[in-house]
């Protein structure tokens, strides 16, 4: 088996989000998991559960905690299609699950579906990395556009600065 990186991950997520032809913000993961064949099924349900991702004889879906804002939907959609596609049979969404690191994998393909580097540099530069305005704009919240902007070396750790 071969060793998989968080970079092939992004890579995957961003090849998946170019052949959809997404090239500006938000990415609608709701479209992206029609595209894949996965139905969405929003439910009402406790504050903890956020999504999961189903496999029932071959045909794959998202049940999606309906109370939550859109931002958190949008990320947790983002989350299960990332195990469609990293995952496949192995999905690893039961509470008890050893396999920690799926749900880390799943999170950094997630976080390039909601905000692809090819857009969000470009959208940067465009809103002088006003992280608060960006994150309206990837329907994301906050605290992932920062980190994902300090990922990219856009944004320092100690505060917001214009830096193109």
């Amino acid at each position: 088996m071969a060793l998989t990186t968080y970079v092939q991950f992004r890579r995957q997520a961003e090849e998946l989000v170019r052949e959809v032809g997404f090239d500006q913000p938000p990415v609608n993961q709701y479209k992206l998991a029609e595209r894949l064949n996965i139905e969405i099924v929003e439910m009402t349900l406790p504050s903890w559960f956020f999504g999961v991702l189903i496999n029932l004889k071959g045909d794959f879906y998202i049940t999606l905690n309906k109370g939550m804002p859109e931002h958190r939907k949008n990320f947790t959609i983002a989350h299960e299609i990332a195990h469609h596609q990293l995952h496949g049979t192995e999905l690893a969404y039961m509470k008890n699950c050893k396999r920690d690191f799926f749900h880390r994998e799943a999170d950094v393909f997630a976080a390039e579906l909601c905000m692809p580097t090819f857009i969000l540099i470009k959208e940067a530069r465009k809103w002088c990395n006003d992280y608060k305005w960006l994150a309206k704009e990837f329907s994301v919240s906050e605290t992932a556009m920062v980190r994902k902007l300090q990922e990219l070396g856009i944004l320092r750790n100690s505060g917001y600065e214009c830096r193109s």
